[in-house]
C-alpha cells in the first residue's frame, strides 16, 4: 500500500506544528523569564519533563487488555493456551483520557508520526493530530503574551 499525497502533505503538516508547538513553548517561557540562563534550564527541564510524561503515558496506553498464554509450534505458528483478564488494565476511560494528554503533548504527536507503518497508516487518524497542535500552540502563545505585557520592563 502506498501513502497517498495528501496523507503526505498532512504528515508534513503535522510536524511543522510540532515545531511550531515547542516553539511557542519555549517561547513562552522565554517571554516570562528576564534570564537567558534561567529561560534555557527552564526550557530543557520542560522538555525532560514532557519526555518523561509522555513515556509514562504510552506505557499506560499500550497495557494489553488480556494476557494470553501462547506457544509457538516448529512452523512458527501462535497457540494460544489461555486468555486472561489482565489485572492492570486501567479501563477504557482511563485509556481515553491518556491518550488525549498523549497526543496533546508534542513528544506524543512526534512518536505517533514516527511509529506511521505505511501498511496500516488508517489506524492512525492523522486528521486529528492538527486539532490538538492548534490550541495548544494558540493558547500558549496567548498565555505568554499576556505575561510578557505584565512583566515590569527594565
Amino acid at each position: 500500500m502506498k501513502i497517498s499525497f495528501l496523507e503526505y502533505i498532512i504528515i508534513i503538516l503535522n510536524t511543522f506544528l510540532i515545531i511550531v508547538a515547542y516553539c511557542s513553548i519555549f517561547n513562552c517561557v522565554a517571554m516570562i523569564c528576564s534570564e537567558i540562563t534561567i529561560s534555557t534550564t527552564i526550557n530543557i527541564l520542560i522538555f525532560i519533563a514532557l519526555y518523561i510524561i509522555t513515556a509514562s503515558l504510552s506505557y499506560t496506553i499500550d497495557i494489553p487488555q488480556y494476557i494470553n498464554s501462547t506457544y509457538y509450534d516448529t512452523d512458527e505458528t501462535q497457540h494460544i493456551i489461555s486468555q486472561e483478564i489482565n489485572p492492570n488494565y486501567p479501563g477504557e476511560e482511563k485509556i481515553r483520557i491518556a491518550k488525549t494528554i498523549y497526543l496533546s503533548i508534542p513528544q506524543g504527536q512526534a512518536t505517533e508520526i514516527s511509529n506511521i507503518d505505511i501498511q496500516n497508516i488508517g489506524n492512525i487518524n492523522l486528521y486529528q493530530l492538527p486539532i490538538y497542535s492548534m490550541p495548544l500552540v494558540t493558547s500558549i502563545n496567548m498565555i505568554g503574551i499576556y505575561l510578557f505585557f505584565r512583566k515590569e520592563l527594565k
